[in-house]
């Protein structure tokens, strides 16, 4: 027993009187410490949840505010500038002319700028269509350099707690984003299967050699991808291609897996194994 003295062999003694401590007692005391810090872990777990879930919420509204009012007030000010281009005052005065154009073309910067961080905060079309019709826009957009970015999803996906599409979605942005920058002219795939597991797998054909940077882009996402049990991967062996996946365990027994990311495994080995971390 902690803090009473103990002979050589390590008999204790209390008032003159051996103390024997059962086998019996003791297994039962050991399962009792493993479920308190079983709770404590599954108490955390949940806290971190929260802290994630209330993190969205808290961008949603950052989201819905600058879209319902700096955003409007940036395209009613661009409908006025049409307008004042249209006045006949401005058509014999050159200056006047080229100073409306000058902000116009300035507030029609902003505007582009201000959708851009919005999208940033929280893509509307994420809440309101999903995983798949939010990453199709992205690479819409991303697409018109001529890249080939291929979205795969063999089945539909269930819906899911918003915090673990927010956190797949910006897992994925990320993931794309450093195959452009750094595997130029290799194709991208982004690869989506759910059954009780929600994985994003995303591999290009670049040159490998990709490794996680404590801090920095992938590695900054696996403490939110953690939050909901999630695990970040990386195979990137030399000469490619360079595999990264977000598996997001769902609690939930609906929704099929895909082959695909069984056949991207068995390509390049268990993902995470031939992977350079530092």
């Amino acid at each position: 027993m902690p803090g009473l003295p103990a002979q050589a062999d390590g008999t204790q003694y209390l008032g003159g009187v051996q103390l024997r401590f059962s086998p019996r007692w003791l297994g039962k005391v050991r399962p009792t410490h493993e479920a308190v810090a079983a709770r404590r872990i599954a108490e955390l777990t949940a806290s971190r949840r929260e802290i994630v879930a209330a993190y969205e919420i808290e961008r949603r509204r950052i989201e819905r505010d600058l879209h319902d009012g700096a955003q409007q007030r940036l395209v009613v000010g661009l409908m006025k500038l049409g307008e004042a281009q249209l006045s006949p005052a401005v058509t014999v005065d050159p200056a006047l002319a080229a100073l409306l154009a000058e902000a116009k073309s300035a507030i029609a910067g902003g505007l582009e700028s201000l959708r851009t961080t919005v999208r940033g905060i929280h893509p509307q079309v994420l809440t309101d269509l999903g995983l798949e019709a939010a990453l199709t826009d992205a690479v819409d957009r991303v697409d018109r350099t001529g890249r080939t970015i291929r979205i795969v999803c063999p089945h539909p996906l269930p819906t899911m707690p918003e915090g673990v599409l927010a956190a797949a979605y910006f897992f994925a942005l990320e993931a794309m984003t450093n195959a452009l920058k750094h595997a130029p002219g290799a194709e991208v795939t982004i690869l989506l299967t759910v059954d009780n597991t929600l994985r994003v797998c995303v591999v290009d054909t670049g040159p490998g050699g990709a490794y996680l940077q404590p801090g920095h882009g992938l590695a900054g996402m696996r403490e939110r991808l953690a939050a909901f049990g999630g695990e970040l991967l990386l195979s990137s062996p030399p000469g490619g291609p360079t595999q990264v996946a977000a598996h997001l365990p769902l609690l939930l027994a609906r929704g099929e897996s895909g082959t695909g990311i069984d056949s991207v495994d068995s390509a390049g080995g268990t993902i995470g194994a031939e992977g350079q971390e530092t």
